[in-house]
């Protein structure tokens, strides 16, 4: 925590350089206070960076760093809250035009006496190292330091759901799934193990086999632990059965989602997963007893004996013997004998997570190891994560070997593993992991929303070359590399779309945030009620779906501290509560509201990185204030299509992504996207007919890789007629072009990714140019008209994933894709039987050439009646 205080307060030096209406020029030394306090604070740092051993071998000397270290974090922690409060102070003086000097004066004489401050903890340093032979930081070879290992590209992760020791474990469930002959009523299958023995890997293994999705006609996946009662499971599991959001299925009342569900499941062959079934204790004091489970179970999933399963995991005997009916429909899981669990191990300690042969005196020390893991797969991929970033040095797997040797029990190795993991992580790194701690468990994280958190918090600290969210980026990858953090979702393009903790690391995470006073103190995220932040708060989060803010905003009035506020779970209806302008310091904001925010003075968050502003209905449209984009350190600005907005007077140069911004008919205020000319990430809704060439200012954003277009009330729709030459991804979504314009973006590059949705394009017939879309990989057309597509392999030659959804017109793929040798996957949802036979059939022709690597999913879901919610979905899930 100390690192992190110290580059969060240097990120705030560093801003008093940039702001010179906090410095009065009249204060002759200003400058040189504040460059005497960045040197010291980057000699702070650089000490903190500093490798530390984690087994001591000078006890008394170990208990003086851990002493220097909390005198070094309470003293950082107090002067960021001092210079803080001062600045906070100028801001708010400056505001009201009056008690500027005497505020910039505080501020001064704060700055003089942190100096002071950190001078007398140089002083602790060198007095500390005077008294020891060697540094207290210096660490030889054989010491168990750890360093950050090479960075993989985060698609390139694809071994998190490696087994190994468990191929004949699926099999065994999968036997119990689909051999009808053993039952074909209904039957509950239980999958039961010690915490960490990898049940859910299994059922998610089991879940996504190509055997398993063909031969049940509706699956779904929910987890017990993410839910708080039989009505949110309900929504859960018909999420992934209908074409609708959570929120519309919401609408409906308990009755209506079991008759729902049941009425969905009625002569179908099911398969619904429930993962972590817990305890009868926790049941009962939550929502669930065994009585109520029983009438779940009738009342929800009919039994037409044709074979349908429910499959669950749980840690407790009890619940396995209940839910089963027999023994014979148990799976117990045992963890890996000492073989397997060595395999599991090596695989992990490469830093590739690809499989490859260690020296010998690795081999002997690794396998006494993977013995010590008790055959937990969860201990055995957390120290081969943590092996694969130490030095190759055979001590410091001795180091390992005897940090774990003295844990003679499951659950004591489980939580002393979590803690050495933390522990030997660098500095930097251990407040990024620690803040997964402020969401709840089990809950699947967005990474562009953690970065963006990241960011705000002053976490990550800047290098040459790279961004703030690169670097973050760096950060995630790297905990994903100590397995640390678990991938959940990818996005169409491969890349990591949402990530989560294992709920036992989520638990350690919120209890040592605790222990090194920052959960609750400084990061507060309550789920049912408001509790009373401490001033020094810096993250707020509300996750409860209900609040009644009349009773609580004047919480805010005394965070003036704070940096981070998400009330994105909270519904607000009268635009935004005025308290919240006057949080100068606030760099993360997130409000779903109705009604208009024009006359909120959002000017006043001069600090403001973040903006996140949404409707909760779609009945209503956003008013924002025509300046909201000249904020100066705005970084990422989204809001609801349809949301009124003008670009900025000035050009802003920080701004990244923004999305989405109104383009509306012929005004040139909303067009002109030279004020914004380091867009790496831009959606526009266009409103109106515009201008001829209204939007050839796109060429000129350099930075551009990702660009949404869609249309409202608009006749005609012409592409610009230049695009970014670095433009990676393009959607297309109701603009109405013709095949013909496709020419244009078939020329593009560097295109990696085309999404064309709801009539993107209109004809019956589209016959793509030779030497175009070379670098396309991944390909989606949704709702369209398209009946003959006379492409050949040359059209497409990198091609990797087509996704064809609603296009009911077309009966047959091109033939000529079976010469398509890129491609792995086609995923068709809602379209004719003629068509995924066609797609099967090239499957087949491309392993009769010696290509096996094609797969063909068909991923209908049911369609409903109310079905409102195909561009929402579409939008929920686009990366």
């Amino acid at each position: 925590m100390n690192c992190v205080v110290v580059s969060s307060l240097l990120g705030i030096v560093d801003q008093l350089y940039k702001n010179p209406c906090l410095i009065l020029p009249e204060i002759d030394d200003a400058q040189i206070i504040i460059s005497t306090l960045k040197d010291k604070l980057h000699s702070l740092q650089a000490y903190l960076d500093k490798p530390r051993p984690i087994i001591a071998s000078v006890p008394d000397r170990d208990k003086a760093v851990k002493r220097l270290d909390e005198e070094i974090r309470d003293v950082a922690m107090k002067a960021e809250d001092e210079i803080e409060s001062k600045v906070g102070e100028v801001y708010l003086a400056a505001k009201q035009q009056q008690g500027e000097a005497a505020a910039c004066e505080d501020l001064h004489r704060s700055l003089q006496k942190v100096v002071k401050d950190f001078e007398s903890v140089e002083v602790r340093i060198r007095d500390l190292q005077t008294r020891h032979t060697a540094s207290i930081h210096d660490v030889s070879s054989s010491s168990s330091s750890s360093s950050t290992p090479p960075c993989l590209q985060l698609e390139n992760h694809e071994f998190e759901n490696t087994m190994i020791g468990m191929e004949g474990d699926v099999e065994k469930i999968k036997g119990m799934l689909i051999q009808t002959s053993s039952s074909t009523q209904l039957q509950v299958v239980s999958i039961q193990g010690l915490i960490g023995t990898g049940k859910t890997t299994l059922a998610k293994k089991v879940y996504e086999d190509p055997s398993i999705v063909s031969h049940f006609d509706i699956q779904a996946w929910t987890v017990e632990g993410q839910v708080n009662s039989l009505r949110d499971m309900h929504i859960d599991i018909l999420s992934c059965i209908v074409s609708l959001t959570k929120e519309e299925i919401s609408k409906q009342n308990d009755k209506q989602l079991v008759e729902q569900l049941r009425k969905l499941l009625m002569g179908q062959r099911y398969l619904i997963v429930i993962d972590d079934l817990f305890s009868i204790t926790a049941w009962n004091d939550n929502y669930m007893s065994w009585e109520i489970w029983s009438g779940f179970m009738s009342t929800s999933f009919p039994d037409d004996r044709n074979g349908s399963r429910v499959l669950i995991t749980t840690r407790k005997m009890k619940v396995a013997e209940f839910a089963s009916s027999s023994d014979m429909w148990i799976f117990y899981t045992d963890g890996l004998n000492p073989e397997e669990s060595w395999k599991l191990l090596s695989k992990n300690a490469t830093s590739n997570g690809k499989c490859s042969s260690l020296p010998p005196e690795f081999e002997i020390i690794g396998r006494s190891i993977a013995e010590k893991c008790m055959g937990m797969p969860l201990v055995i991929v957390l120290i081969g994560g943590l092996l694969s970033t130490l030095n190759n040095s055979p001590r410091q797997w001795e180091d390992i070997l005897f940090t774990i040797s003295s844990c003679n029990f499951p659950l004591k190795l489980l939580h002393y593993t979590f803690e050495v993991c933390y522990d030997y992580l660098p500095t930097h790194l251990k407040a990024c992991f620690l803040y997964f701690g402020v969401f709840r468990k089990k809950i699947e994280i967005h990474v562009k929303k953690l970065i963006e958190l990241w960011v705000a918090g002053g976490f990550v600290k800047p290098e040459m070359n790279k961004s703030l969210e690169e670097i973050a980026k760096d950060y995630l990858c790297d905990l994903i590399n100590r397995r640390l953090v678990q991938i959940h979702k990818r996005s169409l393009g491969r890349k990591i779309k949402s990530c989560m903790l294992h709920d036992m690391l989520h638990e350690f995470c919120f209890r040592k945030a605790i222990k090194e006073d920052i959960k609750r103190p400084r990061w507060v995220s309550p789920t049912s009620y408001f509790t009373d932040p401490s001033p020094e708060t810096r993250s707020f989060f509300y996750f409860a779906k209900n609040l009644y803010l009349a009773k609580c905003w004047s919480i805010f009035s005394s965070l003036k501290l704070l940096r981070i506020l998400d009330l994105s779970s909270v519904k607000y209806w009268h635009g935004m509560p005025s308290e919240i302008v006057n949080l100068v310091h606030l760099r993360y904001f997130a409000l779903r509201t109705i009604g208009s925010v024009c006359n909120s003075q959002l000017f006043k968050l001069q600090n403001l990185q973040t903006l996140i502003l949404s409707a909760w209905t779609k009945e209503y449209q956003l008013q924002l204030p025509c300046d909201v984009l000249d904020l100066p350190w705005l970084r990422h600005v989204r809001f609801d299509k349809g949301s009124s907005s003008y670009l900025p007077n000035l050009v802003q140069e920080n701004l990244q992504t923004l999305s989405w911004f109104k383009v509306t008919g012929r005004d040139t205020r909303t067009s002109n996207f030279t004020k914004v000319p380091n867009l790496k990430e831009l959606g526009i809704y266009i409103e109106g007919e515009l201008l001829p060439n209204a939007l050839d200012s796109l060429a000129r954003l350099h930075q551009l890789e990702k660009l949404k277009v869609k249309t409202g009330r608009v006749e005609r729709f012409n592409l610009p007629n230049c695009f970014p030459s670095k433009l990676k991804q393009l959607t297309l979504c109701n603009t109405y072009l013709s095949w013909e314009d496709m020419d244009i973006i078939g020329n593009l590059p560097s295109l990696d990714l085309l999404k064309l949705k709801d009539f993107a394009c209109c004809g019956p017939e589209w016959t793509p140019r030779d030497g175009e879309f070379l670098q396309l990989r991944f390909f989606l057309i949704e709702r369209s008209d398209l009946k003959h597509w006379n492409a050949n392999a040359n059209h497409f030659p990198a091609l990797e994933h087509l996704i064809l959804r609603y296009c009911w017109d077309m009966e047959k793929l091109p033939s000529d894709f079976e010469e398509v040798c890129t491609l792995r996957l086609i995923e068709l949802d809602n379209c004719c039987f003629s068509l995924v036979t066609s797609a099967k059939e090239i499957q087949q022709a491309q392993r009769d050439l010696g290509y096996e690597g094609l797969v063909v999913r068909d991923v209908t879901k049911i369609e409903l009646p109310t079905n409102e919610s195909s561009e929402k979905r579409s939008d929920e899930n686009e990366i």
